[in-house]
């Protein structure tokens, strides 16, 4: 499975990144909106955590650009905020956010988030995290 992974802040970038290894996840990174899009255009992903205020594009644009063209039109994204105020989340909503995370991330939250988003169950197995998809 593939995760893109948006957030101009380097150590929240790693931190979530390696998170998203343990479940299972091939992780593409940007650093900032035009970075994120340009992945977006390269590839699909299952699911794609996206920051809203990052430099050049902020969030709410790369989000409204993934809706609205592109292979990732119905991908699932879960925007990243240290902002969880309505009205960023009535904006998001609007432009087909699929859930919310807010800063900082616990781990537990990410991978409730990111099952959810996905329609699937993450279970432990062992040391590492796997998707199931024949649980729910």
């Amino acid at each position: 499975m593939k995760a893109l992974l948006a957030d101009d802040v380097s150590m929240i970038r790693r931190l979530i990144e390696i998170h998203l290894r343990k479940m299972g996840f091939e992780v593409s990174t940007a650093a900032n909106g035009t970075e994120a899009l340009k992945h977006s255009d390269k590839s699909k992903f299952d699911v794609i955590l996206l920051d809203l205020m990052m430099p050049e594009i902020d969030g709410f644009e790369v989000l409204r650009r993934i809706r609205s063209e592109g292979s990732n039109r119905g991908t699932p994204v879960i925007i990243l905020t240290a902002f969880g105020d309505l009205n960023n989340v009535m904006k998001a909503a609007t432009l087909g956010v699929n859930d919310f995370l807010v800063k900082p991330v616990d781990q537990n939250v990410l991978k409730e988030k990111v099952s959810s988003a996905l329609g699937l169950r993450l279970q432990k197995d062992g040391n590492e995290v796997v998707v199931n998809p024949t649980e729910s």
